[in-house]
């Protein structure tokens, strides 16, 4: 479904309501036709190509819910931050940034890079510096770089229509994903409170319910909270030394009935990061594969 936020910018509503695999785009009709991410909705995306134009790609990061539909359009540039262009231009890249690089998880990844999300390495044709200012047409458009979801996590800011996409800072029930190898959570809180306090009349999300008019300021307060949660539900399991597996299986990010390699991975991802944390902060200490409070 396409929904138009301005007379040209438009958003592509994701389908399955922009839950992952999806996610939402924005397509600006200025430029040529420039669509903001690619895992929207197929054939709206076809449609406005015919209708109207598009000239490039405009990826706000590597993840693959993102880039799920580049590969249909292997004649359109790419365009993307700095630092997370070399994660869209080899796989090689992209599994080091997933943290799977040289794991008994990289077969998986492979495979789910092969066939579910066929990533295709792409040249990216320009790449966009923090705070770096665009015009399409009669559109200006602000770069945003808010690292912690990935290093160069682009937000689009549009200040003369006052819309904001944070893309994956998605204001979601399920919360922050900062789980990337090179991901961080003082990264992501600081981030998100940054995009809070631009004040945007309109802003626009990556999954789920897309549009938040006004200040977001409680909501960004109640996503962030999420990751307390999940760290107080950690220091709880940690009632006695746990090894990675016991972690894993708990459940803690995803809830029970979530099996497989793809669930085990995201539990990892995310937990390692809160465990890090507590071990440079003196809170735990790791012995013998077993993980502990102090």
């Amino acid at each position: 479904m396409i929904r138009r936020l301005s007379d040209r910018i438009l958003l592509i509503e994701g389908e399955k309501g922009g839950r992952y695999p999806h996610s939402h785009s924005l397509y600006l009709r200025d430029g040529g036709g420039i669509l903001v991410d690619c895992g929207s909705d197929l054939g709206e995306i076809r449609r406005l190509k015919a209708e109207e134009g598009l000239m490039a790609v405009l990826l706000t990061h590597y993840h693959e819910d993102h880039f799920l539909f580049l590969h249909q359009f292997p004649e359109v540039e790419v365009w993307a931050s700095e630092e997370d262009a070399p994660a869209l231009e080899s796989l090689d890249v992209l599994l080091d940034r997933y943290g799977v690089a040289g794991t008994d998880e990289e077969p998986f990844f492979r495979d789910l890079f092969a066939c579910k999300f066929p990533f295709r390495p792409r040249n990216v044709a320009r790449r966009f510096a923090d705070r770096e200012r665009l015009r399409f047409g009669k559109t200006e458009a602000v770069m945003i770089v808010a690292p912690g979801h990935t290093p160069g996590h682009l937000c689009l800011h549009f200040p003369s229509e006052g819309i904001l996409f944070l893309a994956d800072y998605d204001l979601s029930a399920f919360g922050p994903w900062y789980g990337d190898k090179p991901g961080g959570i003082g990264e992501f809180r600081r981030s998100a409170a940054m995009l809070a306090a631009i004040g945007a009349r309109t802003n626009v999300v990556s999954h789920e319910a897309p549009v938040h008019e006004g200040s977001i300021q409680a909501k960004v307060e109640t996503y962030l909270s999420v990751i307390d949660r999940r760290e107080e539900s950690l220091r709880e399991f940690l009632d006695r030394p746990r090894t990675r597996e016991e972690i894993v299986a708990r459940r803690i990010v995803y809830g029970e009935g979530r099996p497989g390699p793809w669930f085990d991975y995201g539990e990892w991802a995310l937990l390692g990061k809160h465990l890090e944390g507590m071990i440079g902060r003196g809170e735990a200490f790791v012995e013998e594969g077993r993980y502990a409070l102090r």
